[in-house]
C-alpha cells in the first residue's frame, strides 16, 4: 500500500512539474507577443513529455499577419537539416564518404583536395557564409552558384576552424543531386517527406499555390508591415516550407534509427549530442533544437522578423533546465549626451569576420553617429553610454564599441540578440 502511494505522488510530481513548465513557458511567449517580438507556432518538449503546443498571435494586427495550427512557414535555413540528413543517407547508401574530398565529385573545385565532405558538413570549409555580392542577384541557379563558389578564396585551411557556410551547404545541395539516382527533389521527398510523413513539409515554389501559407511581416519604425514580394519570392535553393507539427514529428522518428542507421542519425548530433539550427530571412524565422542529453526539443516557427532570436533561444533553454532567465519586458532606452572627441573615435569601415564582404562603414555628422551598410543605406544611432548605441529605444539590439589596444575600436553588432563581430578595416 505504502509503494502505491509512493506511486501516485511520483506521477502527480511530474504532473505538477509539467504543468508548472508549461505555465511558465506559456507566460513567457504570451509577454514576448504582446510587446509584438513574437508571432507564431511553438512546441516545446522534454523526454518526450509535450509542454507547451501553442499559437501565439501579435494582438490588434493586420489579419493577415494571424496564423494558426495548420499554418505553413518559410523555415529558410532551418532546411538544412534535411540537406545534412540527406548527405548521411547517402552514405548509408554507399554513394559517398564523409572523408571524401570534394574534387571527387567536382574536379575542378579549387582547393577540393584539401575539402572534405565532413568539412562542408560541419562548417569546417573554409569557405565563406556567403557568394560574393549575391544579393545583386534576383535569380541563381544551383548551377551558377556552384560556378561562382569556385572564385571564392578560402577563409582559413580546411578543418581547422568552424565558420557558418551557406556555400558550403549549397554544394552539399548539389552532391545530393548529383549522386541520388533520380535527383535532389526526388530523393528529398522519398527518403525524408515520405519515409517521415511530413504531409506539411515541402520545397516553398513561389508559383505553387500554397494553403495556409503564412506570409511573412516585418517590423519599420515601430510599424509592423507585410514585406515585399521579391523576399517572399525570393530563390534559394534547398527552401522549405513546414510547421512546428512535422518538425517535432521528424525529431522524434530521427533519434529512432528506423529510418537512417543509428550511427549515422548521432553523427547529425555532433560531439555535444545537439542538433540546433536557426533560420531567417526577410520576413520569417524559425528555430530547431533537439539536445539528446537533457532530452529537450524546442521548435518554433514565426512569419515576423522582429524577435529577440538570441535572448530567447537562451532563455528557453535556462528555464526548461532550471536556470536563471527573464521574462520579456517593455525596453525604452534613453540618450545621453557624448562628445565629438569621443565620437570621432568610432569612425571608419568595419568588416564583420564571419562575412568579410560585409562593410560598415561610421560617419559623424551634427553631433551624432550614423551607420552605413554597403549599399550606402544610412541609419542614426544614438549612445546609451559612451561605447553602447542604438537606433531603436524599444529594441535591445545595438552597436558596441570595443577598445582593442592604442584607443583603437572594434563594432559588435546586435542584431536580434545575436552579437557579430566587426573588426576596423580602415
Amino acid at each position: 500500500m505504502k509503494l502505491l502511494t509512493f506511486f501516485f505522488l511520483f506521477i502527480f510530481s511530474i504532473q505538477l512539474s509539467a504543468q508548472q513548465y508549461e505555465k511558465e513557458l506559456d507566460d513567457y511567449f504570451t509577454a514576448l507577443t504582446n510587446l509584438k517580438n513574437f508571432n507564431g507556432n511553438v512546441k516545446i518538449a522534454k523526454n518526450n513529455k509535450i509542454l507547451l503546443d501553442k499559437t501565439y498571435n501579435i494582438p490588434d494586427e493586420d489579419k493577415a499577419l494571424q496564423v494558426n495550427k495548420n499554418s505553413k512557414f518559410i523555415i529558410a535555413s532551418v532546411s538544412k537539416i534535411f540537406v545534412k540528413y540527406g548527405i548521411l543517407k547517402l552514405v548509408e547508401q554507399g554513394k559517398l564518404k564523409l572523408s571524401d574530398p570534394l574534387n571527387k565529385y567536382i574536379s575542378d573545385f579549387p582547393n577540393g583536395e584539401k575539402i572534405s565532405i565532413e568539412n562542408l558538413l560541419f562548417h569546417q570549409s573554409g569557405l565563406p557564409r556567403e557568394i560574393k555580392d549575391y544579393e545583386k542577384y534576383d535569380h541563381l541557379s544551383l548551377e551558377k552558384i556552384i560556378e561562382l563558389a569556385k572564385q571564392e578564396p578560402l577563409q582559413f585551411q580546411p578543418g581547422t576552424q568552424t565558420l557558418y557556410s551557406n556555400v558550403g551547404n549549397f554544394i552539399l545541395h548539389d552532391l545530393i543531386g548529383k549522386l541520388s539516382d533520380k535527383g535532389y527533389w526526388n530523393f528529398i521527398q522519398t527518403e525524408i517527406i515520405k519515409k517521415y510523413h511530413l504531409k506539411n513539409t515541402s520545397e516553398f515554389n513561389s508559383a505553387q499555390s500554397l494553403s495556409d501559407f503564412a506570409y511573412g511581416f516585418s517590423s519599420e519604425n515601430g510599424k509592423i508591415i507585410a514585406v515585399p514580394h521579391t523576399s517572399i519570392n525570393r530563390f534559394e535553393t534547398g527552401n522549405y516550407v513546414s510547421t512546428t507539427d512535422d518538425l517535432y514529428s521528424f525529431s522524434q522518428q530521427l533519434i529512432s534509427g528506423k529510418n537512417l542507421r543509428k550511427d549515422l542519425v548521432l553523427t547529425m548530433f555532433g560531439k555535444d549530442s545537439q542538433l540546433v539550427q536557426a533560420g531567417g530571412r526577410p520576413g520569417y524565422r524559425a528555430y530547431y533544437y533537439q539536445n539528446l542529453k537533457s532530452g529537450i526539443t524546442f521548435i518554433f516557427t514565426s512569419n515576423f522578423t522582429d524577435i529577440p532570436f538570441q535572448k530567447v533561444t537562451e532563455d528557453i533553454i535556462h528555464l526548461l533546465n532550471d536556470q536563471p532567465y527573464s521574462i520579456p519586458q517593455k525596453i525604452s532606452r534613453k540618450t545621453i549626451e557624448v562628445s565629438d572627441e569621443i565620437l570621432k573615435q568610432y569612425t571608419g569601415k568595419f568588416a564583420l569576420e564571419a562575412d568579410h564582404s560585409q562593410i560598415f562603414t561610421i560617419i559623424l555628422e551634427n553631433n551624432f553617429l550614423y551607420i552605413l551598410d554597403k549599399d550606402g543605406e544610412k541609419t542614426k544611432i544614438y549612445p546609451e553610454s559612451q561605447t553602447s548605441f542604438f537606433d531603436n529605444p524599444e529594441s535591445e539590439d545595438g552597436y558596441q564599441f570595443v577598445n582593442t589596444h592604442d584607443d583603437q575600436y572594434d563594432l559588435v553588432i546586435i542584431s536580434t540578440g545575436v552579437k557579430l563581430k566587426a573588426k576596423r578595416v580602415q
